[in-house]
């Protein structure tokens, strides 16, 4: 590291700055004949989706506990479907059918990790731009980040999502809706001063937060403490009722279709299993569906059972957009509007237990009174007389069973082999894998060898999840779990994998570089585990062995970034800076506007006091990322050495407000106020600094100085003992105490 740390810390801008505009909706043309929209008529196209957001915890749904006024007043104006269903309980592959209406066999994307949407499969944005429409997107969540290729047919695709400022945690996963909703509102208000009166737009908002770990903003935890996965969907429906009044205020709700639903749902412990992505029962399957807008009827439910793949037709037929013959989904307007409509089946997977864990994949064929899963133990529900699907009903409806199979095999066999695009770099493996999503590498399944069922395996998953999710925040907790699940079953490389994170989170390089090392002669060591065992042999001070496996990672995988910028870390332990700094551009060649990237050159400039340049490096990162407090802080270090302490005082300042205990933040801003002559308002943040720790000579000695000069002569000798303590070659401070022993002598004083 050079110099100074930087920091991150946890934290939620419950600003409202509501006003602003109308929104859009996501479609793809599906309606057959003529449209009863003609162009002039068209409406506005807004489609919301909420992750994680099971239908039975929305109150329209009839969950009493539930806070979501405003999904409620939107199903009383317009339209609630009473079922309806996803085709994979995970993010990715998910959106990839709302946006395609295509199931995953037909869209390829079959997993969070390792795969793309296909340049060749058209989506709903690109469908609705074509008929000229304005599209835009903003989404919450990495997985649905634009390298996995979301963002097509979109003229804006905001995927900014910020760093944070928790050291511990992942930074660039998630944004919290309220930033997502100020993001589009402020598009909306540009949008509208700028376009013709006629013309009209398709906006998709994604918000993530009832996705795990549920930690709703401060009021709503307090209300929710023993439900607050509860708490985040009531956050959520704060943040749509500032949408939706946007359009109130701009009058163009009555000319805008509002799709609200979600792309799976979440267990909460039924069938054993915490959270999503294993299995498909209905707790992940089944989602809530309301829709209101011009030509939907209020105040009406429907029965017919609505998939995901039917939102882009369905949005497209209002639309007036033309039908496309490579949509597996079809309009539900008819049951919108009352008419008779049958229930069409639904086909559901799960590639993430083979992938990730090794085990036996899923996949699922629903009617809307049956549910048929093909596992090594098979499945079979009524739905209408066992909705919690707790009966398993293969032992007695033998011919059901065999009649559901058949049609589930014939689509299997239609299908081709799951085709994964180019390993995931380490940076995107991190980031999903922070998100409960990513192993690191493909799991890989001898032939022959039977797979285990995930019905035989879930009990491992709660301790699984519980390591992934403590691996660095509580380290020691996620190594006991995982070591747990590995002593059942070693073959668990996820398990492994993120043991090594705990591990080197917990200080306790050599055995994360074991469990690395154990990965490499598995054959298993990916780009991302490389990067990993990298940064452990340099934190262990094993540089030239780092060196290596960097350079190998690099070598091997050159259109990822993280092998360098780690490689860039030793060089600049190593004291290389030169070298450390070529490997930094190297990397904006890779990534323009890398913000590690970015920071290390502004380290390097700093450290050379080339301040001109780390002020440049320090300002994009500013930019690009509001919120970076370590940007902030060093921003304001560059400006005290350049004599501006007036500029740098609000910069510290802004960073305590990030986080108010960030050590670094607190310290330079009271060493800022000391040197400006200010010791009695310096001496606060000190002390402050000190408590967040860890102590540090520099804390210690400005908090002895600034004693001094308020006149404390018995604090500043405390302070001094104790840098002394830390560095006793320290040959100033050591002058300084026995100068003041002497004074107090001389002056008849107690002794300090």
């Amino acid at each position: 590291m050079i110099l100074v740390t930087l920091f991150r810390g946890p934290m939620r801008l419950l600003f409202a700055r509501g006003f602003v505009l109308t929104m859009l909706i996501l479609a793809g043309g599906c309606r057959a004949g003529a449209s009863r929209s003609t162009v002039p008529d068209r409406p506005n196209v807004l489609l919301v989706t909420i992750d994680t957001l099971r239908a039975d915890h929305v109150g329209c749904y009839g969950y009493r506990d539930a806070s979501t006024p405003t999904i409620d007043a939107l199903a009383r104006r317009g339209v609630r479907f009473e079922t309806a269903v996803v085709h994979a309980p995970l993010t990715g592959p998910s959106h990839a059918s709302i946006l395609t209406g295509q199931i995953p066999v037909g869209h390829g994307f079959r997993n969070n990790s390792g795969f793309m949407l296909p340049p060749q499969v058209k989506t709903a944005a690109e469908d609705f731009r074509q008929a000229g429409y304005r599209t835009a997107a903003f989404v919450s969540g990495f997985p649905l980040d634009r390298r996995f290729g979301f963002n097509r047919g979109f003229e804006i695709y905001d995927d900014r999502l910020p760093k944070g400022n928790d050291r511990r945690r992942t930074p660039y996963v998630e944004r919290f809706a309220d930033a997502t909703t100020d993001a589009a509102l402020r598009w909306l208000g540009a949008a509208s001063s700028a376009r013709a009166p006629e013309s009209r737009w398709f906006l998709w908002v994604h918000y993530y937060d009832p996705h795990a770990p549920y930690e709703p903003p401060a009021d709503l935890a307090e209300r929710y403490r023993q439900a607050p996965y509860d708490g985040e969907i009531a956050f959520v429906d704060r943040q749509l009722a500032r949408l939706f009044g946007a359009l109130d205020v701009t009058n163009e709700t009555a000319r805008t279709i509002i799709l609200v639903t979600a792309d799976h749902g979440e267990s909460l412990g039924e069938h054993g299993e915490g959270t999503h992505g294993i299995f498909l029962y209905d707790a992940t399957l089944r989602v809530p569906w309301v829709m209101a807008g011009p030509q939907i009827p209020a105040g009406r439910v429907s029965r017919t059972v609505a998939r995901s793949i039917d939102v882009l037709p369905t949005l497209a037929d209002y639309a007036g957009l033309a039908r496309r013959s490579d949509v597996d989904g079809r309009s539900v307007r008819a049951a919108a509007d009352g008419r008779p409509m049958s229930d069409a089946a639904s086909y559901a997977e799960s590639l993430y237990s083979e992938l990730e864990l090794g085990w036996a994949p899923l996949y699922a064929w629903r009617t809307a009174a049956s549910k048929f899963i093909k596992a090594p133990h098979p499945e079979l529900y009524d739905l209408d007389t066992d909705p919690s699907e707790t009966r398993n009903r293969v032992g007695e409806q033998h011919a059901r069973a065999a009649d559901l199979s058949r049609t589930l095999e014939e689509v299997l066999l239609r299908t081709p082999a799951p085709v994964a695009a180019p390993p995931v770099d380490s940076e995107t493996a991190e980031r999903l894998r922070a998100l409960g999503y990513v192993s690191g590498g493909r799991v890989s399944h001898a032939a022959g060898v039977a797979q285990r069922d995930p019905k035989d395996g879930i009990h491992l998953l709660p301790h699984l999840n519980r390591g992934m999710s403590a691996a660095r925040t509580e380290p020691e907790l996620a190594i006991r779990e995982l070591t747990a699940v590995l002593a059942e079953d070693s073959s668990l490389l996820m398990a492994r994998r993120t043991r090594a994170v705990a591990y080197a989170a917990a200080g306790r390089h050599d055995l994360a570089i074991a469990d690395l090392r154990a990965l490499e002669n598995k054959g298993a060591l990916t780009a991302e585990d490389a990067v990993v065992l990298g940064d452990n042999l340099r934190s262990a001070g094993r540089l030239e062995e780092a060196a290596l496996v960097l350079e190998r990672a690099a070598r091997e995988n050159p259109a990822f970034a993280q092998p360098v910028i780690s490689l860039a870390e030793v060089r600049i332990q190593e004291r290389k800076y030169d070298e450390g700094a070529a490997l930094c551009e190297r990397v904006l060649k890779l990534v323009p506007d890398h913000i590690e990237a970015l920071r290390r050159l502004g380290d390097l400039a700093l450290l050379r006091e080339d301040l001109g340049t780390a002020a440049a490096r320090y300002e994009r990162i500013v930019a690009l990322d509001a919120n970076d407090a370590s940007a902030l802080t060093k921003l304001g270090v560059v400006r005290m050495r350049s004599g501006r302490s007036d500029l740098a005082m609000p910069l510290f300042r802004q960073a305590i407000e990030r986080e108010p205990r960030n050590a670094d933040a607190l310290l330079y801003l009271a060493g800022a106020l000391a040197s400006g002559g200010r010791p009695a308002d310096a001496l606060p943040y000190f002390e402050r600094a000190l408590e967040a720790g860890p102590p540090s000579t520099m804390a210690l000695n400005g908090l002895g100085l600034t004693r001094l000069a308020v006149g404390d002569t018995a604090g500043a000798a405390a302070a001094f003992r104790k840098s002394l303590q830390l560095d006793p070659t320290q040959p100033e401070i050591a002058r300084t105490l026995a100068e003041m022993r002497r004074q107090a002598v001389e002056k008849q004083q107690p002794e300090c």
